[in-house]
């Protein structure tokens, strides 16, 4: 072989030889969870703003969570909660935001840049003096005497300052609580400076958070009569791009024995929080009714919120019986109310999601002209419902039917009551049945093959409802799955599956 060629052969071997490393190594850099090469490492932390007042609680958090977790990263910006929140709004970033205060997630929540919330401690403003109170403030009053030199947070800023300011003026105080303070002391950014100003004998005394005098051993609190508590809370922005990540740090912040023990620690007064679960399995009973909106909002939900949603659907009475076999779901989403009243003693707080009514169903062209429930009573007549003793529908049709006086008439013209409602709707649209009597939700995918005949009665109405069990160790995790089913979104699922939604007017509205 001649020297050109031998060197042809042998570079072509080189190439073929490096394009198949390159293929066998790209594979493994993936499955290692590598970033891709032309994405930053940046776009894989999570960028989190916490208030500072929180900060020695949650360095802890966030130490001990890299600890369990440690390809996660995450990365802290303390600072007041107004500042943060005005930072957040300019630079429109940012993954996570805890804020002393929840005026500003609702905020956050106003202006469309915040999306799950979690509470995560109750605080309330005191008074914070030197050991001993050498000074022998005991009242608001006593901060106005021209031997005390007073600091607070900025209302601008801090959120102790905004609450001090709201507390202040609904005691007609503020103007001279002010005016001691641009005369005799500061206006501090944040909770941790003015306390640390008293902490130094830079003030007397300060107006800070319950929980940031109990971290200074060197100082005692004066409590305020008349101070509300407020809730720290954290909520996940808009603008987070892993939103997955984000809220798995943020339920494990949340957690009762994970994030919850860090603070109670630190001398928070925590909120009944969520039990701690890598990826939390949840139970959802629900009345076969609902599937067609739900299930889409529940598949969206287990991948953002990492979590298994274990569905039942099936008639509500069949539920009941299950329920009272010993079946302890995390939440009960009805049919109807009437249902939830049989076994509501293990349920908390009651939400009416939708409304639909129970209507007669018959063919498109109507053969046999039925206008009322009247007519259901003709001899010859084939009439179907549900079963009561299976189905919220059948129960609340027979009820409706006794009520109307006609049950016994139309009873001869039922055969076997069927076991769900899609039963009932098939058969009418193949013409075994004249008419059914059916919940306009079950026909209305049907709609262009059959007619809907509206029952004028009060009992023809049926309410959807959901509630969360008094048992459920993940009672905030269901709360959230309950937002996103009373979102935007979540009831034009309702609307698009022939619901009436139940809207609940936002505060102040």
């Amino acid at each position: 072989m001649k020297t050109p060629v031998k060197f042809a052969v042998a570079s072509l071997l080189v190439i073929f030889g490096l394009a198949a490393y390159m293929a066998w190594e790209t594979p493994s850099l993936e499955k290692s969870g590598s970033p891709h090469p032309n994405s930053s490492s940046k776009s894989r932390v999570i960028e989190f703003y916490c208030a500072a007042g929180m900060s020695k609680p949650m360095n802890e958090i966030i130490k001990a969570y890299r600890e369990d977790y440690p390809g996660r990263k995450v990365e802290v910006s303390y600072g007041g909660s107004g500042t943060l929140l005005t930072k957040i709004r300019a630079q429109k970033s940012g993954d996570l935001y805890l804020a002393a205060d929840t005026s500003y997630i609702q905020i956050a929540q106003e202006k469309d840049f915040a999306e799950e919330s979690i509470p995560v401690a109750r605080l309330w403003p005191v008074i914070v003096v030197k050991k001993g109170n050498p000074k022998k403030i005991l009242t608001v009053n006593d901060l106005m005497r021209e031997d005390v030199r007073v600091n607070l947070g900025n209302p601008e800023a801090a959120s102790v300052g905004k609450k001090t300011k709201n507390l202040m003026e609904t005691l007609d105080m503020w103007e001279p609580l002010k005016k001691a303070v641009d005369t005799r002391g500061n206006f501090k950014p944040t909770v941790n400076e003015i306390a640390n100003d008293v902490k130094i004998d830079a003030a007397d005394a300060a107006i800070v958070w319950n929980s940031i005098a109990t971290q200074y051993p060197e100082l005692e609190p004066v409590e305020i009569e008349g101070a509300a508590r407020g809730t720290v809370t954290i909520c996940v922005l808009k603008f987070a791009r892993l939103p997955h990540e984000t809220l798995h740090f943020a339920r494990y912040i949340c957690a009762a024995d994970r994030g919850l023990k860090i603070f109670r620690k630190h001398g928070f007064e925590s909120v009944d929080g969520d039990v701690w679960a890598d990826r939390p399995n949840i139970m959802y009973f629900a009345g076969g009714l609902n599937r067609h909106a739900t299930e889409p909002i529940i598949s969206s939900f287990e991948k953002r919120e990492g979590c298994t949603v274990e569905t039942a659907w099936m008639g509500c009475g069949l539920l009941v019986s299950k329920m009272k076999g010993g079946e302890t779901p995390d939440v009960y989403h009805t049919c109807d109310t009437s249902f939830h009243a049989m076994v509501e003693d293990r349920f908390g707080q009651l939400t009416n999601i939708s409304q639909t009514d129970i209507i007669i169903l018959v063919p498109k062209n109507n053969p046999k002209n039925i206008k009322s429930l009247e007519d259901l009573t003709k001899p010859g007549m084939k009439v179907g419902i549900g079963d009561p003793g299976k189905t919220a529908m059948g129960k609340l049709t027979v009820d409706l039917l006794k009520d109307e006086g006609v049950y016994e008439e139309i009873k001869t013209n039922i055969g076997n009551p069927f076991p769900e409602a899609p039963m009932v709707v098939g058969q009418v649209t193949q013409g075994a049945l004249d008419a059914g009597l059916v919940y306009v939700a079950n026909a209305h995918a049907q709609r262009d093959k059959v007619r809907m005949i509206k029952i004028e009665s009060p009992l023809s109405s049926a309410t959807q409802t959901y509630a969360v069990s008094k048992t459920s160790k993940h009672k905030h995790l269901m709360q959230r799955l309950l937002n996103r089913l009373r979102s935007s979104a979540g009831q034009e699922n309702f609307v698009n599956a022939g619901f009436e939604v139940i809207t609940i007017p936002r505060p102040g509205k």
